[in-house]
């Protein structure tokens, strides 16, 4: 049992009608990853707003028709890519990005220098996780990061927000690369991730560039083609790491940003 998700709530919500995994639940892929696509895709579409509390991990366990342990493995995934914050004795709450309004103010509150040091630690070893992912990750895994990779093309053409599947394109990588200090080593930065993806998204066409890597990225990865997905990866970390220097390049020349692009 973990505390801060099996002590958290001191009244329960009202019953939600029953949400059945069929249609996330593939073959070979484990049941918490249909759960947290489903939680994901449901906070995404405003379901539960940011600053709100989600359901019990016994209520969502019940009206989604899995186990618990699938609920609490969905909620720590969620957490890891900023979507939901799990707090000690009080619950599950909604986080959420939402783009900042003061976008200099934003930036420059950011320490920088950390987050390009992070952008050359991904290009190091993103290369290597996607090659090994190719020779490694299951079809069932694979076959989620292209659908990962399709749903960001969707979203950016919609122009909606598509941080939460980018984040979990990469940790899908980095799972099915089947390294365990490699797989920890990519989750101990997610937080500078989000931070660095709203900096990137300031920067002109990032947004499509970031999508037709991760589209061709899968595509190798479905096709076992490891020289392809390292030399790939390789191409869109120094893509990232280009765009981190140009944003802030432009706030150090004359302190303004343009908006994010849509």
């Amino acid at each position: 049992m973990t505390p801060e998700l099996d002590s958290q709530f001191q009244h329960e919500p009202q019953a939600e009608p029953t949400v059945r995994l069929t249609d996330a639940l593939a073959p070979g892929n484990p049941v918490f990853q249909a759960v947290f696509d489903v939680l994901r895709q449901r906070i995404r579409r405003g379901e539960w707003l940011p600053g709100e509390r989600l359901p019990s991990i016994s209520q969502l366990s019940k009206t989604m028709e899995v186990s618990t342990g699938s609920v609490r493995e969905a909620l720590r995934s969620l957490q890891s890519i900023g979507l939901v914050k799990i707090e000690h004795g009080r619950g599950v709450f909604v986080t959420g990005w939402r783009p900042t309004t003061d976008l200099t103010s934003y930036f420059q509150n950011v320490n920088t220098g950390l987050i390009v040091a992070l952008a050359e630690t991904r290009r190091i070893l993103e290369p290597e996780l996607a090659a090994l992912a190719a020779e490694r990750g299951t079809i069932a895994e694979l076959r989620q990061i292209e659908t990962l990779a399709q749903e960001m093309e969707r979203d950016a053409r919609e122009g909606l927000d598509f941080v939460a599947p980018d984040v979990q394109f990469h940790r899908q990588i980095a799972q099915a690369a089947r390294n365990p200090i490699m797989f920890r080593m990519m989750e101990s930065i997610n937080d500078l991730f989000l931070e660095s993806r709203q900096l990137t998204s300031l920067e002109p066409g990032m947004t499509a560039r970031a999508v037709r890597y991760h589209l061709l990225i899968a595509e190798a990865l479905r096709d076992r083609n490891a020289p392809q997905a390292r030399l790939l990866m390789l191409a869109h970390m120094n893509d990232t790491l280009s765009s981190l220097m140009a944003v802030e390049a432009r706030i150090a020349g004359d302190g303004q940003l343009a908006p994010p692009e849509q």
